[in-house]
């Protein structure tokens, strides 16, 4: 019985397409925990913290570990920070030679700021009743 003539190039396009996936990365956001407002922060308490992913390719074929690299840098860095917000980030990239393949190193570095504690307002006198419109006068 004969193949069709479709099933070879739907084979290939399957193949490339599976490939082509195996290579997607995950996208991060580094906005969720960076400071809008420098007032909610105490500028002079800031401390750089650093996190840091490693992946394999091998044979530069073979992902392993590589496309949540960026992710995992970024919660080991979270988990430094602890409640703390951040500032400054920076992305480094670098790679290493390996008999077999390339060891890609991802480290995210910060500077991570205290939040300011909450001002809790000082006590003050109860304040009087507003007078009523018509200056209190009793309706019949």
């Amino acid at each position: 019985m004969k193949t069709p003539r479709f099933i070879k190039p739907l084979t290939t396009a399957l193949l490339a397409a599976s490939l082509l996936a195996g290579c997607q990365g995950v996208p991060l956001d580094l906005s969720k925990r960076t400071i809008s407002d420098r007032s909610q922060v105490d500028p002079f308490k800031g401390r750089r913290i650093a996190g840091e992913a490693t992946g394999f390719q091998l044979m530069l074929f073979i992902p392993i570990a590589i496309n949540g690299r960026y992710r995992n840098a970024y919660q080991n860095l979270l988990e430094q920070a602890g409640d703390d917000l951040l500032s400054d980030v920076t992305v480094t990239e670098s790679w290493q030679w390996a008999f077999v393949g390339t060891l890609y190193t991802t480290r995210i570095e910060a500077t991570a700021y205290p939040r300011k504690k909450a001002d809790t307002p000082a006590p003050t006198a109860a304040a009087a009743p507003a007078p009523l419109e018509d200056g209190g006068a009793k309706r019949p």
